[in-house]
Order: structure tokens, then sequence, then C-alpha cells
């Protein structure tokens, strides 16, 4: 059974949020690099602060654009529990998405989403029952 799950539903709301004013990539390092630190955003990116090293100048620009001048607490860029990440795996999987593209978008290994194409029922096959 698969559940229609949105392209981003293993980020949490506060990632998704990042994603929406600063782009996916923005996030996902944020939330691999930052995972469960409480991090300052400045009222102003510039060039030289980590923030902007980390995930680009306009990135960082937008960042500060909505959360400048507080502190956030950067949740885990893969959201939940193993089976979450499983059915968020399968869905993509389903929905067409190469290794190399799940792994960026979950951060999970590329051995992980083999494992999980090569479980995957084969559609071509017609059901004996």
């Amino acid at each position: 059974m698969m559940i229609d799950l949105p392209d981003r539903a293993y980020m949490t709301p506060l990632l998704n949020r990042i994603a929406d004013v600063a782009g996916e990539r923005a996030a996902i390092i944020l939330g691999r690099e930052k995972a469960g630190l409480q991090i300052y955003i400045p009222e102003k990116a510039t060039p030289d602060h980590w923030l902007a090293e980390l995930v680009g100048i306009d990135a960082a620009t937008a960042i500060a654009g909505v959360w400048g001048s507080k502190h956030i607490v950067v949740p885990p860029s893969m959201n939940g529990d193993k089976r979450r990440r499983a059915v968020t795996i399968a869905e993509l999987i389903e929905k067409g998405y190469s290794n190399n593209q799940i792994v960026q978008l979950t951060g999970v290994s590329r051995r992980t989403v083999i494992e999980h194409r090569r479980k995957q029922p084969d559609d071509r096959q017609a059901s004996l029952f």
C-alpha cells in the first residue's frame, strides 16, 4: 500500500519552510550539518558568515530575511523513524526518482536506496492470484 506523500514528506515542518524560502538544497544541508543544534541566524547574511559559506549567499540571505536575529533549533533533514523513512523512499521510487535523487533528498546511503528498490514488487509480472 503506497501512501501519497508530498515530495518533501521526509522533512520536518521547519525544514520545509526553509526549503520554501531558500531552496531544498539549503534546507537539506542545514539539516545534515547542523542537526539538533541551536543556531543564530544573523539579521543580514554576509559572504564570510558560516551560514553563507554553508548554503550560499543567496540562500543565507533568504533565510535571514525570515529568521534573522533569531535562534532556531535545526531538526535533522530526515524526519521520523525507520518506517516513515522506508515509506518515503518507496514513494520516491514509485514516483520515478533516481537513486541519486533519493540519496540527495533523504540523506540515506545509496546502498539503502538500492536495497529498498530491490525489495519493491515487480509490477511487470502478472499476479498469480
